[in-house]
């Protein structure tokens, strides 16, 4: 058998294998074909479909239209997720929808895959809920503290008007040390409130240069540092100092899972066209991605889906808090964190951010 029908045999079963719709638009927004599962998906018959408008689409049709007709005047791939089925189709309440110009003709090829809405809901509100439960724990271990702090430090200074010269060295550093820690406290209640601070424009890689600089010279001395950083990415919507505080603690625990000489890819990237919706129903463009990939086992399946809750750890003798304060730095900068297992082995955390020009 002459090998390219066996080749073309082959691309129509994986095309017709695959989970999501496949429309091949023509330059007049018309449907040429269709593959994969078009047609259960979106209960038409392939000969209905084909010759209709893209905008007809069930559900998705005035967002099908949008996207082909910018992935054409643009000549870029587009990725247009979180897209609300109206009406619903079945359970189906989102599609991620995928453009791509194909050939020279005008022609653009259209993805579709369906998604629940809980599925994506799920892991937002999950991160929200546990920012939430680090800004009430805050508050209340704030509260808790002071009180007993302010009784160490009086105690200290009746001390210091009895002892000698040599002695009254100690019961200063006493106070020393509870001022310091009574700071650490003030900025923990304050941490209960939402921060209110104007969001600047900050180069990710210049955070992220300062963070692994850190690790190199620490915690990490015998481990591999993998940078592939796209250095064209324009500033990211964020506060410097918080960002810091995200990327260390994120590449500390990759370190702590991995072993002292883990293995670890931290990735930059532009993804086009990434949109969520927002609480209120607007559209938020988040289309800067920093993931960080392990070497470590993964995510146990008992840890899966409360890693951002508070006292939850995977590290004997951990705290849980590290990313919950994650999952809070995260969303007050209008961001989103998630974590899953790589196909590859490990764990990569992927964390979204505005760019600081959409910022309102």
């Amino acid at each position: 058998m002459d090998r390219k029908p066996v080749d073309e045999i082959v691309a129509q079963d994986i095309l017709h294998s695959l989970s999501q719709a496949v429309f091949v638009v023509g330059a007049d927004n018309c449907i040429l074909d269709v593959y994969a599962q078009a047609e259960a998906i979106f209960e038409r018959s392939r000969e209905s479909l084909i010759g209709a408008s893209i905008g007809q689409i069930r559900g998705i049709g005035t967002e099908a239209l949008n996207i082909v007709a910018r992935s054409r005047d643009e000549n870029t791939p587009l990725n247009s997720y979180d897209v609300s089925v109206v009406p619903p189709i079945g359970d189906i309440e989102l599609m991620d929808l995928h453009a791509h110009p194909y050939g020279s003709e005008g022609a653009t090829l259209l993805t579709a895959q369906p998604r629940r809405i809980t599925a994506f809901l799920e892991k937002r509100d999950h991160m929200e809920a546990a920012a939430r439960s680090v800004s009430g724990l805050a508050s209340m271990l704030a509260h808790e503290i002071k009180n007993p702090l302010s009784g160490i430090r009086g105690a200290a200074q009746l001390m210091g008007r009895a002892l000698d010269d040599k002695n009254i060295k100690l019961t200063e550093l006493i106070c020393k040390e509870v001022d310091r820690i009574k700071g650490l406290v003030d900025e923990l209640e304050t941490f209960s409130n939402p921060s209110q601070a104007v969001l600047e424009p900050v180069n990710i890689h210049e955070v992220l240069d300062h963070v692994l600089n850190v690790a190199v010279a620490g915690f990490g001395a015998k481990c591999i540092f993998r940078p592939r950083f796209d250095p064209s990415l324009p500033p990211v919507a964020g506060l410097y100092d918080r960002l810091v505080q995200i990327f260390l603690n994120l590449i500390k625990n990759a370190v702590e899972a991995a072993g002292a000489e883990a293995d670890i890819t931290i990735t930059t990237s532009y993804r086009h066209g990434i949109w969520i919706t927002g609480r209120s129903g607007e559209r938020i463009r988040l289309p800067i991605e920093i993931a960080i990939h392990d070497s470590g086992p993964g995510i146990p399946d008992h840890l899966k889906g409360h890693l951002f809750d508070p006292f939850v750890s995977g590290k004997e003798g951990g705290t849980g808090l590290g990313l919950a304060l994650v999952a809070r730095y995260v969303s007050e900068m209008g961001g989103t964190v998630t974590c899953d297992n790589h196909p590859h082995g490990g764990a990569v955390f992927r964390i979204q951010l505005a760019l600081h020009e959409d910022a309102k």
